[in-house]
């Protein structure tokens, strides 16, 4: 029986060591992670900034959009009284 123990223990020691992260793996696993999350951060970063340039680009191609309908509805409506009057 204290063979059998013995043998379960050895192998119980040989599975942890071949399955187990010691501390430093786990410390060097630790940095890595670390430095992967700050390039996240420098991506997320960049991200921002684009959507900040885009939304940017829309407000402008929106103000464009809007002064172009003004101009054309007012000129359409010109277009119209003058038509009225002279057709009248």
């Amino acid at each position: 029986m204290d063979n059998e123990v013995m043998d379960f223990i050895r192998q119980f020691r040989e599975e942890a060591r071949n399955t187990c992260a010691t501390k430093v793996e786990l410390l060097e696993f630790r940095e890595e992670v670390a430095v992967q999350f700050g390039k996240v951060h420098v991506e997320i970063a960049n991200v921002r900034t684009e959507v900040a340039r885009v939304e940017g680009k829309l407000s402008e191609l929106e103000a464009r959009l809007i002064k172009w309908f003004v101009g054309t509805a007012i000129t359409i409506a010109g277009v119209v009284f003058a038509m009225a009057r002279y057709l009248h």
